[in-house]
């Protein structure tokens, strides 16, 4: 587009600009921008949306070329959010391409330092209300051993309703860390190939305290490495509700929980249903850790998952010494499965050997005709339905 008022496409601005307008949508062309901060204050309720501009979504055709919708829109790092209600959406993109979303986060140049490729918001700012989809975020990698985060959101205590969907983050040390969350929702992503060092410990999700309420859903962890798939932190995160995830390949201690063992009541009431575990090597912390709780009303609750050629597919709160009975756990399948296993489930469990999976070489693990598992699971509420 060319220098212009924003008002159409014959007009475009050449970026965004400095201030933006609540309640109105910015459509980003295919191409090139600079970093970019959103600090606008808050009306109400206002949102500010800006979204990748599409063939089939771009606002006024004045002016419009459809040029403009293919390709990627390409922001230099990092992406900083420090104020609420925006949506932030590349609209499209899904699974291992990082070439199919709309919007993407360039690579640092300067890989030499700490990165953290988006802040929603930087530490202790209050937010609430925040949408950010469709990015692909790439980071260094593991050849540069400086602390490396894909998405960095610690706000200030009592911010809420942020949700992070349908992006892919690949070669961070941890893809996401989160603080003083409620009520948010971290859904459809694809976490591919975290690092982790001895100087700077990896994970794709990584807490850092004081959470309540997150849900972690549909999400795709894919070759998972250092301390889990979640490593939660510090203590008090509560209610997380963590279900319908893909977990694929990969080496870490844990799968989700607790992360710094030496502290008591970290992952309280959580709830672990319907996640797919393949080719998975977990210490004997297994897929959900949960460490000592204060109070065993604070249990958390595991069913239906399902572990294939997965070692330590375990539920017990293993090592020892940790509170007995902290996670209630029936009706989980295991296939081909070795390691740890806790046969107190009983009759509830599969145990058992072979491929449950369709075509699990090509990616479709959906249980096939025949399956133990398939119809054998416990009968669960909303959402995990």
């Amino acid at each position: 587009g060319a220098t212009g008022n924003g008002s159409d496409w014959t007009n475009a601005y050449t970026t965004l600009p400095a201030t933006l307008v609540r309640g109105d949508t910015y459509y980003i062309a295919a191409g090139s921008y600079a970093s970019y901060k959103v600090d606008d204050a808050v009306s109400g309720t206002s949102v500010i949306t800006i979204k990748k501009a599409t063939i089939a979504e771009h606002g006024t055709e004045t002016g419009w070329n459809s040029s403009y919708g293919d390709g990627q829109a390409v922001f230099t790092s990092p992406i900083i959010i420090r104020t609420s209600y925006i949506t932030f959406d590349g609209v499209v993109g899904s699974g291992s391409n990082p070439d199919s979303y709309g919007f993407k986060i360039a690579t640092p140049t300067n890989c030499n330092q700490v990165n953290q490729m988006m802040d929603a918001p930087p530490y202790g700012i209050f937010v609430s209300n925040i949408v950010v989809s469709h990015f692909a975020i790439i980071n260094c990698g593991s050849s540069y051993d400086y602390s490396q985060r894909g998405i960095y959101s610690y706000p200030g205590a009592g911010s809420s309703n942020l949700t992070f969907s349908h992006n892919y983050i690949g070669n961070s040390g941890v893809s996401i860390l989160f603080g003083a969350l409620s009520d948010s929702t971290i859904s459809d992503n694809y976490f591919d190939s975290n690092w982790s060092s001895p100087s700077n410990h990896g994970a794709q999700i990584s807490t850092a305290g004081n959470n309540s309420n997150v849900t972690i859903k549909n999400n795709i962890f894919k070759n998972s490495t250092g301390t889990g798939q979640l490593s939660s932190h510090w203590g008090n995160d509560v209610d997380f509700k963590i279900y319908n995830n893909l977990i694929i390949g990969g080496q870490t201690s844990l799968g989700f929980g607790n992360g710094h063992t030496k502290y008591g009541d970290v992952v309280k009431r959580w709830q672990f249903h319907h996640n797919t575990f393949v080719n998975v090597v977990y210490g004997v912390q297994g897929p959900l850790f949960v460490g000592n709780l204060t109070d065993i009303n604070d249990k958390s609750y595991a069913y239906n998952n399902l572990f294939y050629n997965t070692k330590h597919p375990n539920f017990n709160n293993l090592p020892g010494g940790y509170t007995p009975n902290a996670i209630v756990h029936e009706y989980n399948a295991h296939y081909n499965s070795t390691g740890t296993y806790d046969s107190s489930e009983g009759g509830t469990a599969v145990n058992t050997t072979g491929d449950p999976f369709v075509n699990s070489a090509e990616g479709n693990y959906h249980l096939k005709l025949g399956a133990l598992a398939m119809d054998a699971g416990k009968t669960l509420l909303s959402p995990y339905n």
